[in-house]
This record gives C-alpha cells, sequence and structure tokens, in this order.
C-alpha cells in the first residue's frame, strides 16, 4: 500500500505558504496607517476671538485629496488638533420665481428717420389703475407681427406696489427653425418718454445634440412697464407667438462664500484620439481643483462674438468628458455700446471644462477670452484654543474625516456667529517630511503586491518539486507484516 505521508508533506507546505501570505497581507492592512498631510498653509488671525471663521481660497480645493474636504486639519504649534466646523453659509437668499404673461403688439412700420415711433396702444389712466387698449379695437389679443413693423410693444403688466421689478423677458417663437436676430431694447413708464436698455441677440441653431437657444432678453435694473423691443434686420427675426416675464429669477447665493475667479483658456492634456477634432476647436480650462460651482461666463476681450456652444465637465483627467450645460455666449459691438451674453447656470462640482463649439459655428479661440466662473466655497471655523500660530493641513488621500459637526465646535451657532473672529490662509507650502513619508508608503504600497506574488510563486514551485519527487520515487509499499 502506497504511503501518503509525502502528499501530506505537500499539502502542508502549501497550507504554511499561504498562511504566510495572508499574514503578509494582514500584516501590511494592520500596519497601514493614513497617508501625511502634505501640504500646510499659516492661519492669520486678523481679528481675535473665541472662534475663528476662516473663508476658504480656491487654492483650498487644489491641495486637497478629497473632493470633500475630509482631510483637512487644523494644528497648533505643536502639533496638536485644533477643533474646527465646516460653515454652512450664513444666510442664503432665495428668490422664488415669479412668471407672468405679457402681451404682445407688433409695432406699425419703422417711421421716417427722426420721427417718433407711433405706438400702437392706448394707456387710460382712471385713479390708479392702468387699462391699455389697442388702436381700433377693445381687445388686446395677441397677433402676429408682419415683417415689415421691425419690433414688437411689449406690456409686461401692471406690478403692485412693492413687487420687485421685471428682470427679464423669455420669447416664445413659431420659426424658423434656427436663426440669429439682434435686437435694441428701449423701456418706458407711459409710453411716451423711452429710454435705452441695451440690446442683444436671440437665436436658435439645430445640431445633432438637440436645440441651442437664446430666448432671453435681459431687462435693466429699473424697467418700465413697457418694452419696445426692435429688430436690427426684421428679415432674420423669429415669428414670436409670445413673452413671459420673469420678476424674480430662481436663485440661491451663499452670501459668505460666493467667490468670482477668472480662469484662462490651458492646453487639453493628452487627448485622446476620439476627441481630437473636439479639443482642436473647443476652449479647455483647468479650474485647479474640484470646485462646487454655480454657474460660467465666458467673456471676449474685443470685437464681436457669438459662440453657441455645449459644455463639458470632469472632476479628473481619467474620466470621460460629460454634457453638464449649454447656451450662447456673446459679445456684440455696435459703436460705443458693447452687449454680453448673461451667464449660464452650472451647479455641479467640477475641475475641468471644456467649451465645444456648435460644429457650424466658427472653432472658439482663446486669445484675450477668461472664463468667470462664481463658485461656492466654504468657511471653517476654529475654536481659538492651543498654541499658536495655527496651520491649516491637506493633501492626504485616505485620511478621515477631520471637522466636527458645526453645533459640536460652537454650542450656539445662531447667537455666537456675529461675534466671530477672523483670519485669513496664507499661502501653501510642502511638508518634506511628510512628503518623503507619503513617497515611502506609495512605494511600500506598489511593491506589495510584488511581494505577494512572489511569496505564492515560491509555494507553487516548491509544490511542484514536492509533486515531482513523489512521481518518481514510486509507490511506497508497507512492509509485510
Amino acid at each position: 500500500m502506497r504511503r501518503p505521508e509525502p502528499a501530506r508533506a505537500a499539502w502542508r507546505v502549501l497550507g504554511a505558504l499561504a498562511a504566510f501570505a495572508g499574514g503578509l497581507l494582514a500584516a501590511g492592512a494592520a500596519r497601514a496607517e493614513p497617508a501625511p498631510h502634505r501640504y500646510q498653509a499659516p492661519i492669520a488671525i486678523d481679528a481675535p476671538a473665541p472662534f475663528i471663521e476662516v473663508a476658504l481660497p480656491a487654492a483650498v480645493y487644489a491641495h486637497v485629496e478629497q473632493d470633500d474636504l475630509r482631510d483637512l486639519r487644523v494644528v497648533d504649534s505643536r502639533g496638536e488638533r485644533v477643533p474646527f466646523a465646516i460653515l454652512p453659509p450664513r444666510s442664503t437668499v432665495q428668490l422664488s420665481e415669479q412668471v407672468r404673461e405679457a402681451e404682445l403688439y407688433p409695432l406699425p412700420p419703422r417711421p421716417a428717420a427722426g420721427a417718433a415711433w407711433p405706438s400702437p396702444v392706448d394707456v387710460v389712466v382712471d385713479g390708479d389703475r392702468i387699462t391699455v387698449r389697442r388702436h381700433g379695437a377693445g381687445a388686446t389679443a395677441t397677433v402676429a407681427a408682419p415683417r415689415e413693423s421691425g419690433g414688437w410693444l411689449i406690456d409686461s403688466g401692471e406690478a403692485r406696489r412693492g413687487d420687485p421689478p421685471p428682470r427679464s423677458l423669455r420669447l416664445r417663437w413659431s420659426g424658423p427653425a434656427d436663426f440669429t436676430a439682434a435686437y435694441r431694447v428701449e423701456t418706458s413708464d407711459d409710453l411716451r418718454q423711452w429710454r435705452p436698455s441695451g440690446g442683444g441677440q436671440v437665436m436658435a441653431l439645430q445640431s445633432a445634440h438637440g436645440t441651442l437657444a437664446q430666448p432671453v432678453v435681459s431687462l435693466a435694473d429699473s424697467p418700465g412697464r413697457f418694452v419696445r423691443l426692435v429688430w436690427a434686420d426684421p428679415a432674420a427675426a423669429p415669428a414670436l407667438t409670445g413673452a413671459t416675464v420673469l420678476v424674480a429669477e430662481r436663485q440661491r447665493v451663499a452670501v459668505d462664500s460666493t467667490r468670482e475667479l477668472t480662469f484662462s483658456a490651458s492646453r487639453e492634456p493628452s487627448p485622446t484620439a476620439a476627441v481630437d477634432a473636439a479639443a482642436a476647436r473647443s476652449l479647455h480650462f483647468d479650474l485647479g481643483g474640484v470646485l462646487p460651482l454655480i454657474d460660467i461666463d465666458l467673456r471676449f476681450a474685443a470685437g464681436t462674438h457669438v459662440a453657441p456652444v455645449r459644455v463639458q465637465g470632469r472632476a479628473r483627467l481619467d474620466q470621460p468628458w460629460r454634457d453638464v450645460g449649454a447656451g450662447v455666449f456673446y459679445r456684440l459691438e455696435r459703436g460705443a455700446d458693447v452687449d454680453a451674453s448673461p451667464a449660464i447656470a452650472l451647479p455641479v462640482a467640477l475641475r475641468y471644462l471644456r467649451l465645444v463649439p456648435d460644429e457650424r459655428a466658427a472653432a472658439l479661440d482663446g486669445t484675450g477670452a477668461r472664463l468667470i466662473v462664481h463658485a461656492s466655497l466654504a468657511s471653517i471655523v476654529m475654536a481659538m484654543q492651543g498654541e499658536p500660530p495655527y496651520r491649516l493641513l491637506a493633501g492626504s488621500r485616505d485620511a478621515a474625516a477631520g471637522a466636527l459637526p458645526v453645533n459640536a465646535v460652537v454650542p450656539q451657532i445662531d447667537s455666537e456667529r456675529s461675534r466671530f473672529g477672523r483670519a485669513v490662509l496664507g499661502e501653501f507650502s510642502v511638508d518634506e517630511t511628510a512628503q518623503h513619508a507619503a513617497e515611502q508608503a506609495a512605494r511600500q504600497a506598489r511593491l506589495r503586491p510584488w511581494l505577494l506574488w512572489g511569496v505564492l510563486l515560491v509555494g507553487v514551485v516548491g509544490l511542484a518539486a514536492l509533486v515531482w519527487r513523489l512521481a518518481r520515487s514510486g509507490p511506497v509499499l508497507d512492509p509485510p507484516a
């Protein structure tokens, strides 16, 4: 009978090697500590108080390793932790969207140069009540405008006392599918005295990605009830079917943390073959860190520019581009007057942005163009304890959350906030010791899988050698009884 001892020995060796490999992994996991913080910035206290508020600049988002700011730490001169919390916005202004329908009246044919443009309606004032009547009719129904009229008279409606003024008009049209139409705007309270209110451009462009439209007519800060919209080229104008008045645009504004940042276009790093054509015609912007955005605006230095674009974004270079918005940026020069497009709302958190022009539009030229970004950057509050000076640490890829809940740092936040002291953050510098430790930990992490594979390979070779020796030795019989 064959004795099983060699086979059992082989399995014992393999088991020992597996246990050793598992122990190696477990030991590595047990010894693994959060990566050290590679960057530090001094906190300069301007106004001392028990609690200090620090508005975080965009540089903080460029130095954190975790997008939710969990790797931030505040330490004193001895390196001891200082309690801090991320502050919610002190006050958020939220304006409800009040929309009402406007009445449209086609203007009579354009008058001769220097003559007053006659009004298509009459205004009757009866006490505090204003009634608008069309010439020759008692109704105020909207009718199609003849092309030769050159524009529209728009009645935004009677505002009640205390109502906010209109902010903009949103036009509706029935066609054509593709057009661009420049206009100028005048406003009046009584149809007699008119004041200029700028101008702009409305447009609609069809593309493979859908319709890019700009239907908004911006109004001055104190517009009158009546708006006279005059087309620069009536033949290129759309056939309007209606308009709505936007009294208060819905927006959320973090009063203490909204910052305006300016960026210049940069070269898109290592574009793949699939996006080479788009990259060559687009503008690429690196915001330096993953910023919580509110809106963006592209401003041109000089000249007339019209740029219908798709806005693409990503948080990291290894991610694919994704569409996050669309709109039309423009700058129109009319002698001394310059009209510019409104900002495009973009409530996302991104680091890289790319503006891709419509296929039928010109390639975007970054010379002189600037991207204006409004971002909702965070602020922190720290307890002024420990030994100053204080530092803010950042740059650990796996650190646990360092901020406490705000109520755990400031017990009575509502009453205490008005008494906060102030501090500003200095320039970031590299902590050489932490940088060296982080590089060493990264090297060990890269070597650990190779060491594990080496142990497993040795085990396989040893097991094969035992099996080979067992096969060569032949069966081993028990001695006769």
